[in-house]
């Protein structure tokens, strides 16, 4: 007789002996320890690669000071940010109070002076014009400057004051230029060389409203310079 599971061939005897025999081997083939073993070799298997799961899940997963480094960046880059609209609004606001002074004013001493302050924030709007790749907004802001210049440094001339020993005005606007010269220079070599011309010849003009206040202001360096000319 052949049983489900046995390990006993088709011919096995029948007899009492042979029957006993096959009955205890049987019984051991077929005990529950033995039925159960490839079930927790599974289970133990199982357990193990879950447990490998899990650990290279926590390796991949990001470590927490990561997180906290890129919510600390980008609250200070959201900071700065803010930072630099505030920069921008109060420097428009400032060019706004200094235009509006410049208009009202009629003394000229009083306007070259405001206009000494107020360059500095013409030639930085002109410069974010040109950043914000407004080349034409840039150049017509330096020709306004350029023509404020030129008409404040008529307006102290025709004062007939004594720059010399009454600089109030004159020393200023001078000095003004003098720095406003070099932010243009650096202006234009971030242009095309085909744009380059009308820029320069912007910064010509007010070249030349700088060397008559410091011809004013410094009367013998002027006569200097012209007998040095003479043949």
């Amino acid at each position: 007789m052949q049983g489900k599971g046995t390990l006993f061939p088709a011919n096995v005897s029948s007899s009492r002996k042979g029957y006993g025999a096959a009955k205890v081997y049987l019984q051991v083939e077929l005990s529950p320890q033995r039925r159960c073993a490839p079930l927790l070799r599974n289970k133990e298997q199982l357990r193990i690669a879950t447990g490998w799961c899990f650990r290279s899940t926590r390796l991949a997963r990001p470590p927490r000071h990561g997180h906290r480094f890129f919510s600390s960046l980008l609250i200070m880059t959201s900071v700065a940010l803010c930072a630099c609209l505030s920069v921008t609004a109060a420097e428009q606001e400032s060019r706004e109070k200094y235009e509006a002074q410049f208009q009202l004013e009629r003394d000229p001493v009083a306007k070259a002076k405001i206009l000494a302050k107020w360059g500095r924030l013409e030639i930085d709007q002109a410069r974010a014009d040109l950043k914000a790749d407004r080349e034409e907004q840039s150049l017509a802001d330096l020709e306004r400057y350029r023509d404020q210049v030129e008409g404040t440094v008529q307006a102290l001339s025709s004062t007939g004051v004594n720059a010399e020993q009454h600089p109030a005005g004159f020393k200023e606007l001078q000095i003004s230029l003098r720095e406003t010269l070099r932010r243009i220079d650096e202006l234009i070599l971030q242009l095309p060389l085909d744009k380059r011309p009308w820029f320069q010849a912007v910064r010509s003009d007010l070249t030349k409203s700088q060397n008559s206040l410091i011809e004013a202001l410094f009367p013998t360096l002027g006569d200097r310079r012209s007998k040095k000319g003479d043949p």
